[in-house]
């Protein structure tokens, strides 16, 4: 993780704040026209009462059984938008539509407690389940929809209610073409006759408690950055072997440069790629990714200018074996 040393001062000067001191609100910020957006999406899918409160909170999320939507306080500010963008990844405007639409995906089975009926448990399973952080996917499995990162509809039948109604929602997202002949296809088509059923029906519950509030979080902006935990050393998770044969390049050539600079670079995209297709938890692949980057910088490694493609294509897949290594094994490195 960046160090808060390298911050610009004006952002330096919010680590020391609470939250609650901010005056964050939803309305009239950056955030608010992508609520806008999602509702609009309701309503041209027919879901006329249905419409989930939206408040601001620590982090992305549907409190358990509660139908309203905690959106991370960082989006609600330019500059704390910045900072979370230098300390970790900001979302941008499609990756925010992507988890608007997941978890009202929560709150429509919460407001109208859709895991109750008998069919729903048929088609995604015991809500009651316990809920596990870490789940082993089965990769490429067709009865589930793809929609967030790490085959997220696989971990809980909580989670693949609401990915599959993320995709039923998503406007153009062809879902009766793309999962033409998968199993996921029956949840998808359950989906949309729930739609057509409740199009015009009070929910049962109209309102939910939320989670804590930025009105209540004393928390200040920098204890929220400051990493928590011990983290896996660099030196078990790349070998400097292997990273030596990936960036080969020599200061004479023209075009070379610092291959820690051209992974800053392609860090994000490297991230939610390699996430995405091992179903490895993203924190983990983005410490994966940084602690490459660190190290190669300090091997003092270099991109050949004209293979750069070549580069990017064998470290994805060089970090991508690493993260399903750690997936099935339980370590980056075997010993």
């Amino acid at each position: 993780m960046p160090t808060f040393d390298k911050l610009r001062p004006e952002l330096r000067e919010l680590l020391n704040k609470p939250v609650r001191a901010l005056g964050l609100k939803l309305e009239g910020s950056p955030v608010e026209a992508c609520v806008e957006r999602l509702y609009r999406e309701l309503e041209q899918k027919k879901l006329m009462t249905f419409r989930p409160p939206v408040y601001l909170t620590d982090e992305w999320g549907c409190p358990s059984g509660e139908p309203v939507i905690g959106l991370p306080f960082y989006l609600a500010n330019s500059d704390l938008a910045q900072l979370e963008k230098e300390m970790n990844d900001l979302e941008d405007t499609r990756e925010i539509m992507m988890y608007l639409r997941h978890e009202a995906g929560h709150a429509f089975n919460y407001a109208y407690r859709l895991y109750n009926r008998a069919e729903w448990r048929q088609i995604f399973g015991w809500f009651r389940r316990p809920y596990r952080d870490h789940y082993r996917p089965v990769p490429f499995s067709r009865n589930f929809v793809r929609h967030m990162a790490g085959w997220y509809a696989q971990k809980h039948p909580d989670e693949d209610f609401a990915e599959t109604f993320a995709v039923w929602l998503t406007p153009r997202s062809g879902w009766r073409k793309r999962y033409r002949g998968w199993g996921a296809m029956a949840k998808l088509e359950y989906m949309d006759r729930l739609a057509r059923e409740l199009r015009n029906v009070e929910p049962v519950r109209k309102k939910g408690r939320t989670d804590i509030t930025v009105e209540e979080m004393e928390t200040t902006v920098g204890e929220l950055y400051r990493p928590a935990g011990e983290e896996v050393p660099i030196i078990d998770m790349a070998s400097d072997t292997d990273l030596r044969d990936i960036f080969h390049g020599r200061k004479r050539g023209k075009r070379a440069r610092p291959a820690q600079d051209f992974l800053q670079q392609h860090r994000k995209a490297l991230v939610d790629k390699i996430a995405y297709w091992t179903g490895v938890e993203r924190p983990l692949v983005k410490r994966l990714v940084e602690a490459i980057e660190q190290r190669v910088g300090e091997l003092g490694l270099l991109t050949d200018g004209q293979h750069e493609a070549e580069h990017l294509t064998e470290i994805t897949v060089y970090a991508s074996t690493l993260a399903m290594n750690y997936l099935t094994n339980g370590k980056f490195l075997q010993p």
